[in-house]
């Protein structure tokens, strides 16, 4: 069986001591390639949880398109629409979103998706969880359902964790097909501290 750590990329350390390899997907081949690496593994460890970060930017200074951070237990992947993907999904990417077995957790995750649906791209998730809402349900305290990442991995996790500040909220298209480092660590670190939450919490 293949394993996920065949995936290429810039390591990137977590506040919780793990080491991440993230690869940013440029060709229609190598999604397929890290989703099946990445399915492979889930199945291999049983670990039936992936961190979703989403993260919309500029394109070509005329709409904002979703960037989608997806992350395992020691892996993570970067995908930006526009470019080879471009109003359409590749059906790897499709399958694995629509794969029932799969819970997808992120903060917001549900509101990423209505606008996807609203920006004619097809973003359809279906086991799609919000952190927040799981929180706030799981551990009975309302006010953990407004939090976002940062203050979650505080009160759940007991880590601190750095979400990106609001300057890297953006990821702007700049011509170059490849994300600058300081990127690549807040998109990781947003979609494994989703990860995380989403492992202790659907846990309990």
């Amino acid at each position: 069986m293949g394993s996920v750590t065949q995936l290429m990329g810039a390591e990137v350390v977590m506040a919780d001591g793990t080491v991440l390899v993230t690869e940013e997907i440029l060709y229609t081949i190598s999604l397929e390639r890290c989703v099946d690496l990445i399915w492979k593994d889930m199945i291999e460890h049983e670990d039936m949880v992936a961190g979703l970060d989403v993260t919309w930017y500029q394109y070509n200074s005329l709409d904002y398109i979703p960037l989608l951070a997806i992350c395992i237990r020691i892996d993570c992947v970067l995908i930006r629409f526009g470019g080879f993907i471009f109003g359409h999904l590749p059906q790897s990417l499709q399958r694995f979103l629509n794969n029932k077995n799969i819970s997808f957790v992120g903060v917001h995750i549900k509101e990423d998706v209505n606008r996807s649906i609203r920006n004619n791209l097809p973003l359809e998730i279906r086991n799609a969880v919000d952190v927040g809402e799981l929180a706030a349900d799981v551990l009975h305290q309302p006010r953990l359902r407004g939090l976002g990442l940062e203050r979650l991995a505080a009160e759940v996790l007991e880590l601190p964790f750095r979400s990106r500040s609001s300057r890297m909220a953006q990821v702007y298209y700049r011509g170059s097909l490849r994300l600058e480092m300081n990127e690549i660590e807040s998109l990781t670190t947003d979609a494994y501290v989703a990860y995380k939450l989403g492992k202790k919490l659907l846990g309990f």
